[in-house]
């Protein structure tokens, strides 16, 4: 064990959320210890046989670190009951993507490697094919979520790009401008970048169980 870690283990609750908004991730390490007998005690109130209990324990945890990000000290709330309600809204929202699914194809379509900021009009330079025995449901719902954050016309922008039409294509067949599906493809390469930034912090803590 570090020096780190050991002085990390002797903090209060109130320093090491301190410490892990700041990008701390060893102290948000052992938020997680500490709490994820309340995630599991919350995931055993809703998971179902036709998904790992491990899975909807990240999700869980998912909802834990959004919660130690989001936390206010004086906010006259006790973290406990901040968390138990972050980790219950992630899982609510989690089974409620999983019944709806309606965004499957998309996001299993989007890649997550080709976010950045070089510009292609073409959708297939931001598409790659994914391997169904490979898919990872948390990459799926992280990009779920970003196309929710889009207004209805915008997602049927998204959808029509994606199917590879062009931007004036686009324009046409939605009576719009090129200059809004530009604006519209931009703004949902952000969102997704925004989330994917969030999904590879929750795959870095994951892929060592929170190990410090």
């Amino acid at each position: 064990m570090s020096r780190h870690i050991y002085r990390l283990r002797g903090m209060n609750l109130d320093k090491l959320i301190e410490l892990a908004q700041i990008g701390d991730n060893q102290a948000l390490g052992i938020i997680l210890e500490k709490f994820e007998p309340m995630v599991k005690s919350i995931v055993g109130k809703y998971y179902g046989t036709w998904l790992e209990f491990e899975d909807f324990l990240q999700i869980g945890l998912v909802g834990l670190i959004q919660a130690v990000y989001n936390f206010r000290k004086d906010a006259n709330a006790k973290f406990s009951s901040f968390a138990y309600m972050n980790i219950s809204s992630e899982i609510k929202s989690f089974v409620t993507y999983l019944n709806r699914n309606k965004h499957k194809v998309l996001t299993e379509a989007v890649s997550m490697e080709n976010t950045d900021d070089e510009f292609s009009e073409n959708a297939d330079y931001y598409i790659e094919s994914v391997d169904s025995e490979k898919k990872d449901f948390l990459r799926e719902y992280f990009l779920a979520k970003s196309l929710e954050q889009l207004e209805c016309k915008e997602r049927e922008i998204v959808e029509l790009w994606i199917d590879g039409y062009s931007y004036q294509e686009i324009g046409d067949k939605m009576e719009i401008n090129t200059k809004k599906v530009d604006n519209t493809i931009q703004k949902i390469k952000k969102v997704l970048t925004r989330n994917i930034d969030e999904y590879n912090d929750i795959v870095e803590l994951f892929g060592g169980k929170y190990e410090i």
